[in-house]
């Protein structure tokens, strides 16, 4: 009788946990389902944000790395990669220091530290050197500081003809007529 007596005991001591056993239960399924999504966007982040093993076997083949690991850092190298875009700062600045400016209706040619530039508006075609204009064409004239003519120079039109001012091989100038054409 004392070991149903103590069967009983036991069954009344169980019984109030049948509803705490209940919740348990429900909390075990409820982070289940929440393991389980989290699981499932852990891999769809890892599919979103890493790339396949092909991918990055290219990406290292394009770039040279020397890896270097001490205490206090791990650091790596792009040798490849840096000595690309070294190359092409270096490009870029031989581009800028050649430029072509738009300065509204004006167009401007020069290069950084040249002293010589051309510009070309509506009015005219001018070349400067040290900013002050040494010769320009406009208004069908050809206006310049200093000219220096190598062979020989020309006067007139095809309708009245020529003249022709050439220089000889002992130092005089001959001026020579040509007629209409």
């Amino acid at each position: 009788m004392a070991l149903i007596t103590s069967c009983q005991a036991t069954f009344q001591n169980f019984s109030g946990y049948e509803d705490d056993i209940a919740s348990l239960e429900e909390n075990i399924r409820e982070c289940y389902s929440e393991i389980t999504k989290t699981s499932e966007q852990i891999n769809m982040s890892v599919r979103e944000e890493f790339i396949s093993r092909s991918e990055l076997e290219t990406i290292q083949k394009d770039f040279e790395t020397s890896i270097t690991q001490n205490s206090t850092e791990i650091r790596m190298d792009f040798t490849a990669i840096t000595d690309e875009i070294k190359e092409n700062v270096s490009t870029n600045q031989l581009l800028l220091e050649e430029y072509i400016r738009f300065k509204g209706a004006l167009i401007e040619l020069g290069k950084v530290g040249n002293a010589f530039t051309a510009e070309m508006s509506n009015e005219e075609l001018a070349f400067k050197e040290n900013g002050q204009k040494i010769a320009y064409i406009s208004n069908q004239s050809l206006v310049i500081t200093n000219a220096e003519i190598r062979n020989k120079l020309s006067l007139g039109n095809e309708s009245r003809g020529w003249f022709d001012f050439i220089p000889r091989s002992n130092g005089n100038l001959s001026i020579k007529w040509r007629g209409p054409v």
